[in-house]
């Protein structure tokens, strides 16, 4: 062992500076627009395209529901059979009309040269007026023919 007497230790050195205050973030100014953009014009829909789709679809809500219901009775053995089956005739008859509709809407819209919608609604009363017309003739003729067998029965041979 040493005979000098220990120095006492030295100070630890300061803590480091506290780093810079963060500035604050620029928030960059919201401008409103002064005028809406332009808007494209409308095109107006053909009311006949409208009334062709309505008609033609209702006619063929009516098949679907004399199919039903004539499927129905016969399933269930019942004899309102022919009761389902007469809504063919209203539905041929609303068929038709959607059909001549629509082809009428579709002349009025060709002629206007785009400034009279409706095109696709045009297309699907006609699509829907044929499909409902020739379901419900169908139907018709399965009800005359079931009408005239309960009437006069079986024809002879």
């Amino acid at each position: 062992m040493s005979a000098e007497p220990q120095k006492p230790a030295p100070p630890p050195p300061p803590p480091p500076p506290p780093p810079p205050p963060v500035p604050p973030h620029q928030i960059a100014p919201y401008y409103q627009p002064a005028y809406p953009g332009p808007q494209a014009p409308r095109v107006r829909t053909d009311g006949r395209a409208q009334a062709a789709l309505l008609t033609a679809s209702v006619g063929l809500i009516l098949d679907l529901t004399a199919i039903l219901l004539g499927a129905t009775a016969y399933l269930l053995v019942l004899d309102s059979l022919l009761l389902g089956l007469v809504l063919g005739l209203p539905a041929m008859v609303l068929g038709a009309l959607g059909y001549f509709l629509a082809r009428s809407s579709q002349g009025r819209i060709a002629e206007s040269k785009g400034t009279i919608g409706g095109q696709g609604m045009a297309t699907t009363g006609l699509a829907f007026g044929v499909a409902a017309t020739a379901v419900g003739a169908v139907l018709t003729l399965v009800a005359i023919v079931l009408y005239l067998l309960a009437a006069f029965g079986t024809p002879p041979v």
